[in-house]
């Protein structure tokens, strides 16, 4: 009897088989959408080449029949080369696009140990390359994958994915992950970001200057869309008539005219809808199978099912992610008002299902142990972002757990602004996470907190420089001698004086 392997290996067969057939399905759903493309950039490549023939003296070359019909074949020719050049490098470099669109940076072993050791461990027990680690600095709770193979995959977590999961549950998470990159889920996932978003480039165009005109004022934007909309449904009587007289004169030439009538409809609606439904046909059962190797791998579904219920209770509100990638995600990281086909057409199978199914397996998980979990993820959902006091400045903790500043009632007002770092943390030069880090201070750090800025602190640290720190940064208050009341000048300043019990009191 041969062993049971931990991850199913054979099904890389299956979906190398699969990213073959989804590459064949996408070309011909595609190949409306660049014909019609092609249309539109011929026009631009037409006027690029007339300039270029006109200043090498080649204006009478291209006059004649002969002429123009060899510029119109290149002019084509270009066109479409122009726009397969521009999916090749979007699948070539979809990874690097996806994990800059994210916001996710790379950690060290020095920066993450915990994470790095979670992650170290069940690639060892899998039999699979580490990949590359990095984290999205973001409360929401969640996780995705992305490479063309394992040997060039990366693993993301958000930060409030490992501040909203203990060990085990943040196994399981790991785990659903590296099952897809041994399983070649993300070369699948991949093909499907950049099929989806040529597909719905088009679309997303129209959308994307409808929103800036309404934007701008809605009499605007309602004006070009009455202004552009009347006169296309105005012209559908006509275009039926005439459909019906080119049928009865010519077959083949009714043909064309419908297919030209329809191209702009397929293009800006079918072919979206198509690649939605490709996406969901294909991913749904990936994630089940995915599940089921995590489950596998950690030999404690319970983690799992646990990890997944939180996180469906906390949510993702907050993560910047493009309809096109969400799909790549543990757990669908669209907020609930994105548009209505991205919600019906989600690659992401029902949440409460995938818990069931994981829940079942081994001995089964009691369903209190279920609702307990999305309970603690919705008040880390529900919990108000940290504060700091003025001055005080302590950042508070989430999710019910100990505050890292645990503030005693003797502590003055004004001598709370100084703490130690109990964690490796990162420095931005301005509040936002998206931003290049400017530093990296090692645990231990002394720091003084200025003020809050959203979910930063503005910190001055020992070397005196002034940056920005997650307010979710790990630190403990430095305990300051108390300050005798005639040091201040200012009526207004709370200051408590604590006895010495040694000289007593």
């Amino acid at each position: 009897m041969t062993q049971q392997r931990v991850l199913i290996w054979d099904r890389i067969d299956a979906n190398r088989r699969s990213s073959r057939l989804l590459v064949l399905a996408f070309a011909a759903v595609l190949l409306p959408v660049v014909a019609y493309l092609a249309m539109y950039l011929m026009v631009w490549v037409a006027m690029a080449l007339g300039l270029i023939a006109v200043g090498f003296g080649l204006a009478d070359a291209v006059s004649g029949d002969s002429g123009f019909a060899v510029f119109a074949a290149v002019d084509a020719a270009l066109s479409v080369l122009i726009l397969l050049a521009v999916a090749y490098l979007l699948f070539r470099f979809a990874s690097a696009i996806v994990l800059r669109l994210a916001g996710a940076r790379p950690v060290t072993q020095a920066e993450e140990p915990d994470l790095w050791r979670t992650v170290e461990n069940l690639c060892i027990g899998a039999g699979l390359r580490q990949p590359r680690l990095y984290v999205v600095e973001s409360g929401a709770a969640n996780a995705f994958a992305t490479g063309l193979d394992p040997a060039r995959a990366s693993l993301v977590v958000t930060r409030g994915l490992m501040d909203l999961l203990d060990r085990r549950e943040l196994e399981g998470v790991v785990a659903h992950e590296l099952a897809q990159i041994a399983n070649y889920d993300t070369r699948l996932g991949t093909l499907l970001a950049v099929g989806v978003a040529l597909l719905r480039l088009p679309l997303g165009i129209v959308i994307a200057i409808f929103r800036f005109l309404f934007r701008i004022h809605w009499a605007v934007g309602w004006g070009l869309l009455l202004y552009l909309g009347l006169p296309m449904l105005a012209t559908i009587p006509f275009g039926l008539s005439l459909v019906d007289d080119m049928f009865a004169e010519d077959t083949l030439l009714g043909v064309l005219f419908v297919f030209s009538m329809l191209l702009p409809f397929y293009v800006f609606l079918g072919a979206p809808a198509i690649a939605y439904l490709l996406r969901t046909a294909v991913l749904r059962q990936h994630e089940y199978l995915a599940d089921a190797d995590a489950a596998l791998l950690t030999r404690y579904p319970e983690g799992l099912a646990r990890a997944l219920a939180k996180m469906g209770g906390a949510g993702s509100e907050g993560l910047r992610v493009g309809a096109a990638t969400a799909h790549l995600y543990v757990v669908d990281p669209l907020p609930s008002d994105s548009m209505l086909w991205d919600r019906i057409f989600s690659a992401q199978p029902p949440l409460d299902q995938r818990i069931a199914a994981v829940a079942a397996m081994g001995g089964g998980v009691p369903p209190s142990v279920i609702r307990e979990a999305e309970e603690a993820g919705a008040r880390f959902r529900s919990a108000p972002p940290p504060a700091v006091a003025a001055p005080a400045g302590a950042p508070a903790a989430t999710n019910g757990r100990p505050d890292p500043v645990e503030a005693t009632p003797t502590r003055t007002a004004a001598a709370a602004t100084t703490f130690r770092l109990t964690g490796a943390s990162t420095l931005y030069g301005t509040p936002d996470a998206a931003s290049p880090p400017v530093g990296q201070l090692a645990s231990g750090s002394l720091i003084t907190v200025l003020e809050g800025a959203g979910d930063f602190l503005r910190v001055l640290t020992s070397d005196d420089r002034f940056a920005y720190l997650r307010r979710m940064a790990s630190m403990e208050a430095v305990e300051q001698p108390a300050v005798a009341e005639s040091a201040f000048t200012d009526p207004e300043v709370e200051v408590l004086v604590e006895p010495d019990d040694r000289r007593g009191g």
